[in-house]
């Protein structure tokens, strides 16, 4: 209560007139008790704890600044928000605001006053600096020690069940913790004592602190990163990413400490490898990209390659042949159906391969494990690891995020995980996986007779390429001379698309992708379940659409592993080593 019953007799007993902030908080405080004003910290706190962290529930709710967020693999949702500030507001109600009244005495005690005059600009400035220095070297110490063994089982614990902090995350914590955190805070006010409204302001200020190192968001505009030694949110998030295992930045609010004491050491190797993984993404991302500009102009290369031959083949020689008569027409009549049958296949596996979806991993997808037959899988579903393909234990993919099915692999390219993926193929601009591994083969195939076909049909002309007489040149030179190249590139691809078409037979016949047969070389292999359920499990069991990219309704209820999500495997005693191909 102020001892002045007018503005009037305020400022004579000053010798000064009144400020006007002086003259609204004495019309305010001057009838209210020391301990009523000082009940005020109950609602600053409030406040606080309530309205300053939701910006960042906005920003995390919306995405519009994950480029800023340091885990970002990591996304909360409005639930899990309100959860944490539902936990918060039960600490503060039964912890804090009880902290508040009961500490009335001890505030009486350090001189903290609630009258006139208020503190000059000058003064709350060399204050809150005094208290920062203070709680954070103070704060260091209790925090170091919060992460003994006991004191971080017992008490310290329950704060770092945020691994990615956010921001109504940082008052959560033990309620012991909150008590014990609370002396640093105090300890500045006690030595230098001042006015209540200082107390408020540097309550505020420790609390937006706070707030902002549990962002899980790093802002370029942040002004707090022009005060020299500030941690920060990157800083101190890395201490929740490592958890109970961290002895590393400890620092409440600046990190000469962490420095001084050699604790920020874990850290700086942490930057230096992450600073060379983000070179390597970089590099990565780069490459990617130019695969996937190679993709799209390799489908033109294609589309040129087959335009050409069907100019050499149709438009030059056996076009023409048409009106000759004889055996001569009649031979052309059957080298264009064949050729025009295979290239409609050819092309319907082609575009089929390209435009259909090779399969992702459908979202919210877990394995399931069946705890009654098997105790402890949910222990396993806790300690996923990132292991191979023929893992009958749970995968997870870190750079998805997610839960990754047995036989699925990480596309860096298309960037997701594919199931059953073999391959990524720059000519198709796809992922070749389980759902158009089968139209891949075909292509592959009907390749293979169609490039056969057309060196065949296209040999005479090229041996007439090469013999003295000019009696048997038919054709213009520009004609030969097309006939020559189509007749060259088509031997060409039919040669090496005959190498790949072979060692895609034999990894459908021992149940296998490229990627998994690279992998695994003496391992017994779970999936092989007999040539024939191999060949089905790719191809259908319905002859009638064995050799054209679509699956009967009937084959895909039956056969899950079309799907890419189910597998038949046998016993571990009954697998066979999948060899070196």
């Amino acid at each position: 209560m102020i001892p002045y019953p007018t503005v009037e007799d305020a400022s004579v007993a000053l010798g000064r007139n009144l400020t006007w902030f002086e003259t609204v908080w004495f019309d305010y405080s001057a009838t209210k008790s020391n301990f009523h004003v000082y009940c005020h910290t109950i609602l600053v706190l409030f406040l606080v704890f309530s309205l300053a962290p939701f910006p960042l529930v906005i920003v995390e709710w919306t995405g519009w600044f994950d480029q800023f967020k340091i885990q970002k693999k990591v996304k909360y949702s409005l639930s899990d928000m309100f959860q944490c500030y539902k936990e918060v507001m039960k600490l503060f109600l039964l912890v804090v605001g009880t902290l508040q009244i009961v500490s009335y005495p001890s505030i009486q005690m350090v001189g903290i006053r609630s009258g006139l005059p208020l503190p000059s600009l000058m003064e709350i400035v060399a204050q809150l600096v005094v208290y920062f220095l203070i709680e954070d070297y103070t704060n260091y110490w209790i925090h170091r020690w919060m992460h003994c063994k006991w004191g971080y089982e017992k008490i310290h614990r329950i704060h770092h069940e945020y691994t990615s902090p956010i921001g109504y995350a940082s008052p959560y914590a033990h309620w012991a913790e909150i008590l014990i955190l609370g002396i640093p805070t105090f300890l500045g006010p006690a030595i230098a004592p001042g006015h209540i409204m200082t107390f408020w302001l540097w309550i505020s200020l420790r609390q937006f602190e706070a707030i902002e190192t549990h962002s899980g968001y790093d802002f370029p505009w942040s002004v707090t990163k022009l005060i020299p030694f500030y941690g920060g949110p990157e800083y101190h998030d890395y201490h929740h990413y490592v958890g109970g295992q961290s002895q590393s930045n400890f620092a409440s609010v600046f990190t000469y400490c962490d420095y001084i004491y050699g604790t920020d050491k874990g850290y700086r190797i942490h930057k230096k490898l992450l600073h060379h993984q983000i070179k390597e993404e970089a590099e990565e991302k780069r490459f990617c990209t130019a695969l996937r500009a190679l993709g799209s102009i390799m489908i033109l290369i294609v589309i040129g390659i087959i335009g050409f031959t069907y100019y050499a083949v149709v438009v030059v020689n056996y076009g023409p042949a048409l009106l000759i008569g004889g055996v001569d027409s009649l031979l052309s009549v059957l080298v264009l159906a064949f050729f025009h049958f295979l290239l409609i296949m050819l092309l319907w596996s082609y575009f089929s391969v390209v435009v259909t979806d090779p399969g992702g991993v459908p979202t919210g997808w877990r394995p399931e494990l069946d705890i009654e037959k098997s105790e402890g899988n949910q222990a396993l579903i806790g300690e996923a690891s990132v292991g191979d393909s023929s893992s009958h234990g749970v995968r997870y993919c870190r750079k998805c995020n997610q839960y990754k099915p047995p036989r699925s692999h990480h596309c860096s390219v298309c960037g997701r995980c594919i199931l059953k993926m073999d391959h990524h193929c720059v000519w198709v601009v796809n992922c070749v996986g389980a759902n158009n591994y089968k139209s891949f083969l075909l292509f592959l195939f009907y390749t293979f007779l169609e490039t056969t076909v057309v060196a065949v049909s296209l040999l005479p002309i090229f041996l007439v390429f090469f013999s003295d007489g000019d009696g048997d040149i038919t054709v213009s030179p520009g004609s030969l001379a097309a006939s020559f190249v189509a007749f060259v590139l088509n031997i060409a691809f039919a040669l090496s698309v005959l190498g790949f078409l072979i060692m895609h037979i034999m990894l459908v016949a021992r149940n296998t992708t490229t990627i998994e047969a690279y992998e695994k070389h003496t391992v017994n292999w779970p999936y092989n379940v007999g040539r024939k359920t191999n060949f089905e499990q790719v191809f259908g069991s319905d002859k009638m659409y064995w050799f054209v990219p679509l699956y009967t309704e009937d084959d895909k209820k039956k056969l899950p592993a079309l799907g890419g999500l189910d597998f038949t495997s046998r016993s571990e005693s009954e697998t066979e080593p999948l060899q070196s191909l």
